[in-house]
């Protein structure tokens, strides 16, 4: 299966939370750039952001998650 980009953190805590929050629900993420946020962590977040990647056919549902996480 194919890996796509759902969304880019700003910080390598709040990928965690959100990659955390997706394996409870039975969804496999993949985190890239980590290294880079918490080397870089005081610049823009457009350069260190943290990717959350999961499989294609898991991504509406992953949205519906990051939804219901962030109106907490």
């Amino acid at each position: 299966m194919r890996t796509v980009r759902l969304t880019t953190c700003n910080t390598s805590f709040e990928a965690h939370l959100l990659k955390t929050a997706l394996e409870a629900k039975g969804i496999p993420s993949a985190l890239h750039n980590e290294n880079m946020t918490n080397l870089y962590g005081g610049l823009i977040s457009a350069f260190t952001g943290v990717d959350i990647f999961v499989y294609e056919g898991d991504l509406e549902r992953a949205k519906q998650i990051i939804n219901q996480t962030d109106n907490q």
